[in-house]
């Protein structure tokens, strides 16, 4: 994966007494959730075309795009593609990705941005073998305009869905690994998540706003990315939706995954 700021040309002159300062420190654009766990989210969601991943076929679909000074994404094209059969999920998952805007000398700026979407197709193949969730039962049309709504605007809540019929509760008494140096320091606590379901049901864009020490954070995160949800519901269409969740780590309550007490 490669993202590639280029500055959205700014010259500053600050006039300290009567000799000029030129202005230049500048900062690329990030997405909110960090490199890593946007690499993580798209390796996810990637559906490699069937005929270059038969054929072996690697390569890199790169989409530019415009950030302005709230970090807000426009103008998205294809600069750059090794397959004409990837460029639309490409080009998709890049709209999905929320960004930190770029700044310039502490203030945001617009800027111009691309991000390269990676195709191995052994890497697809051993992942995919490995990883395989049912999805759920999606009866409605997705809402293709990107727009996130909050809880209060919808018609529907999105919710998670476990084809075993489990709640998120039972899914983490049955999933969650209490982290080893949690459990060494003795470490209790709370992490919060915010995120975005998808229209596909798919979790994105995951910020962790309340931290717990330990290891219990990228536990907590795993747990979340492994999910798959019923997707809220506006004007009769599946949407973007922003959602909370905390889960909890007590230590010395039994973990029901292996019958021990930690």
């Amino acid at each position: 994966m490669r993202i590639i700021g280029k500055k959205y040309f700014l010259l500053g002159l600050l006039m300290l007494g009567s000799a000029p300062l030129l202005l230049g420190q500048f900062s690329p654009a990030t997405p909110l959730a960090g490199k890593e766990l946007t690499k993580d989210y798209i390796r996810h969601q990637l559906q490699y075309p069937q005929a270059d991943l038969d054929a072996g076929r690697n390569g890199m679909v790169v989409v530019a795009f415009r950030l302005d000074e709230q970090g807000n994404g426009s103008e998205y094209r294809i600069k750059e593609s090794f397959s004409e059969a990837a460029n639309a999920q490409a080009l998709d998952l890049v709209k999905r990705i929320l960004w930190g805007p770029a700044h310039e000398n502490g203030f945001p700026v617009a800027a111009d941005m691309e991000y390269a979407v990676e195709y191995n197709a052994k890497a697809y193949k051993r992942y995919w073998k490995r990883r395989e969730r049912p999805c759920p039962p999606l009866t409605l049309e997705a809402d293709t305009s990107y727009r996130i709504y909050d809880h209060y605007h919808l018609e529907e809540a999105a919710t998670p869905y476990f084809a075993n019929g489990n709640n998120f509760a039972q899914y983490l008494l049955s999933n969650l690994k209490y982290p080893e140096s949690a459990k060494a320091a003795e470490i209790s606590g709370t992490v919060r998540l915010d995120f975005v379901v998808e229209p596909d049901g798919s979790v994105s864009n995951i910020i962790v706003t309340q931290s717990v020490g330990g290891g219990c954070d990228p536990e907590a995160i795993r747990l979340l990315e492994e999910t798959q949800w019923i997707p809220a519901v506006k004007n009769g269409q599946y949407v973007r939706s922003r959602n909370e969740q905390e889960i909890t780590f007590n230590f010395g309550v039994r973990n029901y995954q292996d019958g021990n007490a930690y």
